[in-house]
């Protein structure tokens, strides 16, 4: 099988957490969709999301560093940006 490009994982990445955003239940008490995640749990979910896809082998796996690793083909390390809370408000 060829090498995963870096447009493919990206475009993969994003579905995912597109999927996430309108599948996954509501993270603690917060309202649904990603936002509310943090990294550690959004990553795994990601990699979970990930390894449903031929492609990945079932090897996509959340580390502490990097992040998300596809074992020969990527270490990706993951930034969460929020700019505003549950409540509408500034983070």
């Amino acid at each position: 099988m060829p090498p995963i490009s870096l447009k493919e994982i990206v475009d993969d990445i994003a579905d995912a957490v597109v999927s996430i955003d309108a599948s996954e239940p509501p993270f603690k008490g917060f309202q649904s969709g990603v936002g509310p995640y943090g990294e550690p749990q959004l990553v795994k979910l990601i990699a979970a999301h990930l390894n449903r896809s031929p492609k990945y082998h079932g090897s996509a796996a959340t580390r502490r560093s990097p992040d998300l690793l596809v074992p020969g083909e990527w270490a990706i390390e993951f930034k969460i940006v929020r700019p505003f809370g549950d409540n509408g408000k500034e983070a």
